[in-house]
């Protein structure tokens, strides 16, 4: 069967540069690993102890939409950690004010910098773990203002919903090099790949950079454990131009871990046929758990 690519398209992203996701900063290896995404399908993983009743990590993604129209793109791997009275929290930490008996709530609080303008942000999340499945919220605050003068240029926000699964051997998480969490899913007795939650990001040419959030699907596994496929795709965009779409996945799953590669590239045509814009992630390695 064909791979698919599926309904939830690229975005452009409305700044010149979009913003760099967090690197990952612990090991994939994990007691329990859950994985899996939000309401506008943000790919999320967490990795808890054992007994599903504290969280050692979560991987995050999200676009939060501003009131003047534009939007930012964030996320990457925090770790729970205890406020620290005289020092500012590292972006890597989520603060945590509970963190026992399979619930837990924090906030992430970190800047941005956009040349003219500065960022704040603040990313609140909260969870409910069970041995086979979490749930709970992130909600994102950005305030952005003029560097020069101070004043509030715009604000932007966005709040979901997330479900997460624990399924060993049929569940995925992890991270790609870019720091964006990643996720997939098996089925047909492991012998088929049936969704992949990811984001990514490139620059382009002639200028800017691209942002956007993917739902692959539908990858044939050998027994070896190998799959992927490169295939295209193409979306009409206002005015009579092309979008065309060249994806590259391929990965080698085990029983407890898969690894793999990805690249993206788009091309923008006008209503004549001239290109316009071209972006590309470049190759892009990603690792994932399932334990």
């Amino acid at each position: 069967m064909r791979p698919a690519h599926l309904p939830h398209r690229f975005v452009a992203a409305s700044f010149a540069v979009a913003a760099t996701l967090v690197a990952p900063t612990t090991a994939l290896a994990a007691d329990a690993v859950y994985g899996g995404s939000s309401r506008d399908k943000d790919a999320i993983v967490l990795k808890t102890d054992a007994q599903s009743t504290t969280l050692r990590s979560i991987v995050i993604g999200w676009r939060a939409t501003c009131d003047d129209g534009s939007w930012i793109p964030g996320g990457g791997t925090l770790t729970p950690a205890e406020p620290e009275p005289g020092f500012d929290p590292d972006p890597s930490e989520l603060l945590v004010s509970q963190n026992a008996k399979g619930r837990f709530k924090g906030t992430q609080l970190s800047t941005r910098d956009f040349g003219d303008f500065a960022a704040g942000v603040t990313v609140d999340i909260q969870g409910k773990l069970k041995p086979d499945r979490a749930t709970g919220t992130v909600k994102v605050k950005v305030a952005i203002i003029d560097k020069a003068t101070g004043v509030a240029v715009t604000s932007c926000r966005v709040t979901q919903n997330w479900s997460a699964s624990h399924a060993p051997g049929t569940v995925y998480g992890g991270t790609t090099a870019q720091g964006a969490p990643v996720v997939l899913r098996l089925v047909g007795g492991r012998k088929r790949v049936s969704d992949i939650f990811l984001s990514w990001s490139g620059p382009c040419s002639p200028d800017g950079a691209f942002w956007s959030r993917e739902h692959l699907g539908n990858f044939n596994v050998k027994a070896t454990g190998s799959f992927g496929d490169q295939f295209s795709d193409e979306l009409t965009l206002d005015g009579g131009g092309k979008r065309a779409y060249d994806y590259s996945f391929t990965g080698k799953l085990g029983k407890t871990a898969g690894k793999g590669r990805l690249q993206f590239k788009i091309v923008d045509t006008d209503a004549a046929g001239v290109a316009g814009s071209a972006c590309d992630s470049g190759a892009v390695t990603w690792k994932l758990a399932s334990t």
